[in-house]
């Protein structure tokens, strides 16, 4: 089955619906649970999700109406596959969020609850917690059956295809702003995986198995969506059992003969760190055509280590794919060619300062993100809002059938950055706030714009300089370290905020002599002096629910004199010691 060419309508639900005729009793969806070092996989066919889904839209539609708001807080695994098609079978919009347990950020929840406001939420039958901890903010609540692989099931489920707009509501991680709803219609949807069929040929024919949170949209459209979309075997691993051993991942890609797999920088490096050569004997990676990365900045040094560590286990290094994308445009925006080896290069601090991207052997070592996938793609002037030229630094604008309209119920954010037009264009275009450059035919990205430091007139990115800190700093914490602007109303200083790599208490002279030489490595690398170095314990600094670091919340609490430090080197030093 080959994507459709009419407008696509609740596409995914009618594929499900398909391949549940077409191969009934073929392997849809298994989810990978653990019991210390035994792993129990449980598995749907196509014939019984598409009966057990079916069932819950019948619940849904006697519950809500058309086009209410469904909370989606299952746990992740078969819960969630079966709540997001009961959803798109139901016309309803779906609001994919995540079960109370383990919340790090009630705050975030509370807003998202109060802006989607939904009617309803899904739970898994052995939650306990969400029901008391959001109350009537949930709406209703109703809870899957403890074991949807018996569960009772209608036999012929209906799938509503009336024309609806909504699909879902993809809430924003909120890294770089207040969490906002994007509104993503079900054109929007069936565009993007159409997208990632043809970019991603990997995702066709063989398995694909992933440990990407269903709430977050790499994890909804690629790793949840996608499989089905596809009629292929899709195999999760529940993100917390990936954390706590890592192995688990890459042996469900061996056991399962992935063709395709993802995930964002920090769970390659996390695969390389926290995995011993014991674990990794045995491992047959070499049916692994993609390793779709994306979702968070990707390191060159990560992939070479990936590679090499995994290449006795039969990983090919042209299998990483590097992409670039954000929700707003429904994941992808460009891809790799599946062919092709990973590229990076390595470009000038200073030209880069300047706007212009230029090659030299010491610079900033930046990776290719592909080409457009099935879209349109430019780089344009954050001001002026024309196209610039190859090799000039300006904003990435995305226009295309995967682009959604806007937020949720939020106009003035809208309108800020959708609908926009560039001149000799009648497309609507996305203006996605990061920075990056087209070079030989790939685009690269440089950062976002509103993260961009400017002192003394030159360009500083953040992601750069939190590289430097990292490689300079072995008792820094991989991947805890974040780089700001502060503006003291005299002038923008550059703050670096660290996490240590352990809790163990360090004499108050070596944290001094870490930060200076953190000063030290900047002012070298970069031309800049740091005006404040603070380091913090372990989970200091401020994440998202998909993991992120907060940059906009680590400077407003670190201004604010909130942010607890256990050591700060430079001329400024907030107030507030722990």
């Amino acid at each position: 089955m080959t994507p459709a060419t009419g407008p696509p309508h609740n596409e995914l639900a009618v594929r499900v619906a398909e391949w549940a005729r077409i191969k009934p009793d073929a392997d849809a969806y298994t989810e990978l649970r653990y019991r210390g070092a035994e792993c129990v996989p449980v598995t749907l066919s196509y014939a019984r999700l598409h009966s057990v889904a079916g069932t819950l839209a019948q619940q849904l539609r006697i519950s809500t109406d058309t086009g209410d708001r469904v909370a989606i807080m299952c746990a992740h695994g078969l819960d969630y596959v079966i709540a997001f098609l009961g959803c798109l079978y139901s016309n309803r919009v779906a609001v994919p969020l995540f079960p109370a347990t383990g919340i790090r950020n009630r705050d975030r929840v509370d807003g998202v609850l109060a802006d989607a406001r939904p009617s309803l939420s899904l739970i898994s039958a052995t939650d306990r917690t969400t029901s008391e901890l959001f109350g009537p903010a949930l709406g209703r609540v109703f809870a899957l059956p403890a074991d949807v692989t018996v569960a009772a099931a209608v036999p012929n489920p209906v799938i509503d295809t009336l024309r609806a707009d909504l699909a879902y509501l993809q809430y924003t991680s909120g890294s770089t702003r207040t969490p906002a709803g994007v509104a993503v219609t079900h054109a929007n949807l069936a565009a993007a995986l159409g997208q990632l069929w043809s970019s991603v040929p990997a995702t066709r024919n063989s398995p694909i198995v992933t440990w990407l949170p269903f709430f977050h949209d790499m994890g909804l459209v690629f790793a949840l969506s996608l499989p089905l979309y596809s009629g292929v075997h899709g195999v999760t691993v529940a993100p917390a059992e990936f954390v706590k051993r890592p192995i688990r991942w890459l042996r469900a890609c061996s056991d399962y003969r992935a063709g395709a797999t993802g995930g964002p920088n920090f769970g390659l490096a996390l695969a390389v760190s926290a995995t011993t050569p014991e674990e990794r004997d045995g491992l047959d990676l070499s049916g692994l055509e993609t390793l779709l990365n994306g979702a968070e900045p990707i390191r060159a040094d990560v992939l070479a280590d990936f590679t090499e560590t995994y290449a006795a286990q039969g990983f090919r290094n042209r299998a990483h794919t590097p992409g670039y994308g954000l929700a707003e445009a429904t994941l992808s925006v460009t891809v790799c060619a599946p062919e092709d080896e990973p590229v990076a290069l390595r470009f000038d601090r200073a030209a880069l300062a300047h706007g212009h991207a230029a090659t030299s052997p010491d610079g900033v070592p930046l990776v290719g993100c592909g080409t457009a996938a099935r879209q349109r793609v430019a780089v344009v002037h954050p001001v002026e809002r024309i196209e610039v030229a190859e090799a000039t630094v300006g904003e990435i604008w995305v226009a295309g059938p995967n682009v959604c309209a806007g937020y949720y119920n939020n106009p003035d954010t809208t309108s800020e950055s959708f609908g926009l037009r560039l001149p000799g264009s009648t497309a609507s275009w996305l203006r996605t706030g990061d920075l990056g450059f087209w070079y030989d035919g790939q685009l690269y990205i440089a950062g976002r714009l509103k993260d961009l430091i400017v002192i003394d007139g030159r360009n500083h990115y953040p992601s750069d300089i939190e590289t430097t800190v990292t490689a300079c700093a072995p008792e820094v914490r991989p991947g805890h370290v974040t780089v700001f602007g502060h503006d003291d109303d005299h002038r923008e200083n550059l703050v670096v905020v660290a996490e240590l790599a352990k809790a163990d208490p360090t004499e108050a002279d070596e944290l001094t002599a870490l930060a200076q030489r953190i000063r030290v490595a900047i002012a070298a690398a970069h031309q800049v002096s740091a005006d404040a170095v603070v380091l913090v314990e372990p989970g200091r600094i401020p994440k998202t629910s998909s993991g992120k670091l907060r940059r906009g919340e680590c400077r407003a609490l670190y201004g604010a004199g909130r942010l607890p430090h256990l050591a700060v080197v430079g001329t400024r030093p907030p107030p507030g010691r722990t």
